[in-house]
């Protein structure tokens, strides 16, 4: 192979992997020089576990490599095309605690340690980058882990799983010449253009459904199928995006397009199913969504929601991404939720028909669930709203409906894993069960702050969503603070639930532990890490005027790339978000799979070494962000 050939391999490599991919094309192209192809054979050994010599960091160009604790047997990560691994070693330093090993042929390009640590010391987005996945590694450490096929699902590109080109078929096309399409393709989807840009997908079941069974005449066009747009996902999207697609809208396929395509065009690459993803990953959480869909009691329900969390715990083991795992636990528990409500209120209506109230009315979510961010242990934070009732007697007919109502999905969500809060809103309480034009006052009560410690008490309110019904009442609750804002008085009373907990630190910045109330000593993460976190994050949205997500994912997100004031302290809060997260999924997920109940408390004790300073690094990153908080932005009084 000639010289100029393996640099443009190299250089192509480079422009098409992160976190070089962000790099300029002179820093690329002076990386080359120092850098070399190797071809490894299936079982070879890339990396020893137990060496101190590290040289490189490996790019795996095609191929696969596995990471594996030999000595703990343990799988780490599969590593496929644009993976990196070694970067552990030459960070750290010491003994490599992991064996590198190719499962397949495999290429990898070899970047001198050299050169990787001058890009560390140089580059803010490429070091970052990296020590994300130090940290993700760290997070890893005492965990079973099962990665046989978790980096298919979350990081392969929808366009890498297209193996044939999709059928298509223009609007205009007659049914019968769609069908002989299908059949000549050796397909059983469709999928209908018209102007470059995807508008329908006929299936193998809507001939059979609309076409023989309805008795169409043969020449009617093929459009006259199509009930609505399909779901559409860029080429560079996850397979994960697939998944949540498919979950949200109750779907078996997506269509793949070109994101490069040129203006005013979608070039249509194929289509994903769900079949495809039961292929790649072995397990295929849209069926746990179709469940949902057929369930007709409350039980049949629980039992889905507990086969359910056996299925989380088997994508946490996998190493799937903790904001990634809970968007999966939120989708599943939104629908799970809305199919509970939907069978309460028609039972209801069926047994109490001279006492059902018609009117406008919506299912509120707050605080975590609001926020989509339960866990496998999720409290009910919930709330009711109804349109404001035409007099005295309709208000009282309505109050009683939807008290009994209440009464009734509460319960019911109780049997399905969902005990009410502890110290949060539930609907079950008439103050949380109110007309529209109640919730308004109250809501401008709480923005106004007139009274500091009840907005404290109702933070949570603002992260309301709406989970079931009529979504205006809920939009209009939002235009009512959203109206009140910005308000430095109500920024100050919320940012101070984030301030006035104190991290879990001593003096002398070690771990500081606590009675657990079970007869141990640990560190209670959502008391003393997460809540803390989520209320920055609400308070400084609300002061950016950021109101299309609740989730503190985002808002953190959002407030990072913004012209705020606190957009360097959400950067660093982002990363300790995330830290906090996953181990406490690791708690939650440890105890129920020995069947033990969820926990939110830690002992540092019990981690690995690396972890322990992990954890206390993150609390020392919200120690000083609650700091400089407290300086700028006063206490809240």
């Amino acid at each position: 192979m000639s010289t100029s050939s393996i640099t443009e391999r190299l250089a192509d490599l480079l422009a098409r992997t992160a976190p070089f991919d962000h790099l300029t094309d002179e820093q690329r192209r002076s990386l080359l020089t120092g850098m070399a192809l190797e071809i490894y054979q299936p079982g070879e050994v890339v990396l020893e576990q137990g060496t101190d010599v590290h040289r490189a960091l490996y790019i795996v160009e095609s191929g696969l490599v596995r990471l594996m604790d030999v000595d703990g047997r343990r799988l780490l990560d599969m590593c496929g095309e644009g993976a990196q691994f070694g970067s552990y070693g030459l960070m750290q330093g010491g003994i490599l605690p992991y064996e590198a090993r190719a499962v397949e042929p495999t290429v990898c390009a070899l970047l001198s340690a050299d050169a990787f640590r001058q890009l560390l010391k140089s580059d803010e987005a490429f070091r970052a980058h990296f020590e994300e996945d130090l940290q993700r590694y760290v997070r890893t450490l005492g965990t079973e882990m099962d990665a046989s096929g978790a980096f298919l699902l979350f990081d392969t590109e929808l366009a890498a799983l297209i193996r044939h080109p999709a059928a298509t078929v223009s609007p205009e096309t007659a049914l019968q010449e769609a069908a002989r399409t299908m059949a000549s393709a050796e397909t059983d989807t469709l999928v209908v253009v018209q102007d470059g840009a995807p508008v329908g997908i006929v299936t193998e079941g809507d001939f059979v459904e609309k076409v023989v069974a309805a008795g169409r005449a043969p020449d009617v066009p093929v459009m006259a199928l199509i009930e609505r747009p399909p779901v559409t996902l860029n080429g560079s999207e996850r397979l994960f995006d697939a998944v949540r697609e498919m979950m949200r809208h109750n779907i078996r396929r997506v269509v793949v397009v070109d994101d490069e395509a040129a203006a005013g065009t979608h070039a249509v690459l194929g289509v994903v199913t769900s079949e495809d993803i039961s292929h790649y990953r072995g397990l295929d959480p849209i069926a746990t969504t179709e469940q949902v869909e057929k369930a007709r009691t409350v039980e049949e329900l629980a039992d889905i929601r507990t086969e359910s969390n056996r299925r989380m715990i088997r994508l946490f083991q996998q190493g799937v991404h903790s904001a990634d795992l809970l968007g999966v636990i939120a989708e599943i528990d939104d629908q799970l939720k809305r199919r509970l409500l939907f069978l309460m209120e028609r039972k209801l209506r069926e047994e109490h028909p001279e006492a059902a109230y018609e009117g406008p009315w919506a299912w509120l979510s707050f605080g975590t669930p609001g926020r989509r961010e339960s866990t496998i242990y999720a409290r009910q934070d919930n709330g009711l709203i109804y349109a404001d009732p035409p007099g005295d007697e309709a208000a009282e007919r309505a109050a009683r409906w939807y008290g009994l109502f209440a009464e009734r999905a509460s319960a019911a969500l109780e049997r399905c894993g969902f005990p009410p809060t502890q110290h949060g809103l539930i609907v079950r309480e008439e103050a949380f069960r109110q007309p529209l034009a109640q919730w308004q006052a109250a809501y401008t009560a709480w923005t106004q702050g007139a009274d500091p410690d009840a907005t404290a008490r109702a933070a949570v309110v603002f992260d309301v969503r709406t989970m079931y019904g009529d979504e205006g009442l809920c939009d209009a609750l939002r235009e009512t603070y959203t109206a009140l804002l910005p308000n430095p008085r109500l920024r100050r009373i919320l940012l101070r639930q984030g301030t006035r907990v104190p991290a879990p630190l001593s003096f002398f910045g070690r771990l500081d532990v606590e009675p657990d109330g079970r007869g141990g000593m640990g560190i209670n993460l959502r008391h003393r890490g997460l809540q803390p976190i989520v209320a920055i994050a609400r308070a400084l949205a609300l002061d950016a005027g950021y109101f299309k997500s609740s989730n503190t994912f985002d808002r953190l997100r959002f407030l990072a790339n913004a012209d705020h004031p606190a957009s360097a302290e959400a950067k660093v809060l982002l990363g300790a978000f995330q830290n906090l997260v996953d181990m406490h999924l690791l708690v939650q997920m440890q105890a129920a799979e020995v069947g033990e109940p969820p926990t939110d408390w830690i002992d540092p004790e019990t981690l690995h070494r690396s972890r322990q300073n992990l954890l206390r690094d993150t609390f020392k990153t919200l120690q000083r962000v609650q700091a400089s908080l407290e300086h700028r932005y006063g206490d809240g009084r």
